[in-house]
């Protein structure tokens, strides 16, 4: 009698087991097949668009002011030192991976007004990912329209990846060609 009720019990457990496992091994609960219903935007009109999303920040309004500044001093330092350690001949492929980080980042930015303003910026003055410098230098002077807006003092582009070379890189780089480079680009924007 008590064989019987331990095998009942042992085959009610197993039976459990298999059914609890089963419903949370579905596909349903995969993180390698989407589950997302496909992304539709409403237009002003309210009727269905495309799908396509439009560049906008994603964000909330960020009201206090410290936090605002705290938040941007840490993104332009994480901003110029990646944009320091880009590839100096980058892939294609590399080159499109850092132009979508840098339009996801604007539209992703934690505060709503920043990432609107920046996505102005953007709009007329596309990253520019061809070589580490031009990303460097262009990041500099996207920051130096911030800064404008802002009313603080304008950075010197000419020494943008000393300034943020975090010593981490690792390559046998001949610095001085790389600052050269940079001079000479700039000497030739500024015609002289």
């Amino acid at each position: 009698m008590k064989t019987s009720k331990q095998r009942i019990v042992a085959v009610g457990l197993s039976l459990f087991l298999i059914g609890f496992l089963y419903f949370f091994s579905g596909h349903q609960l995969s993180y390698t097949i989407p589950n997302d219903p496909p992304l539709t935007v409403l237009s002003p009109d309210k009727s269905k668009s495309t799908g396509k999303t439009k560049n906008a920040p994603i964000m909330p309004e960020l009201p206090d002011d410290d936090a605002r500044q705290e938040l941007g001093r840490a993104s332009w330092k994480y901003f110029h030192t990646l944009l320091a350690r880009f590839p100096k001949t980058p892939s294609p492929e590399q080159s499109e991976k850092l132009h979508s980080l840098i339009t996801l980042f604007a539209q992703l930015y934690p505060c709503g007004q920043c990432s609107e303003h920046f996505l102005e910026i953007l709009a007329s003055n596309p990253p520019q990912t061809s070589s580490r410098i031009a990303a460097a230098t262009w990041g500099c002077h996207v920051h130096n329209i911030v800064n404008e807006s802002l009313k603080k003092p304008i950075y010197d582009c000419s020494t943008i990846l000393e300034d943020y070379d975090c010593g981490c890189s690792g390559e046998e780089d001949d610095e001085e060609t790389d600052f050269e480079r940079i001079t000479t680009i700039i000497e030739e924007k500024q015609h002289g």
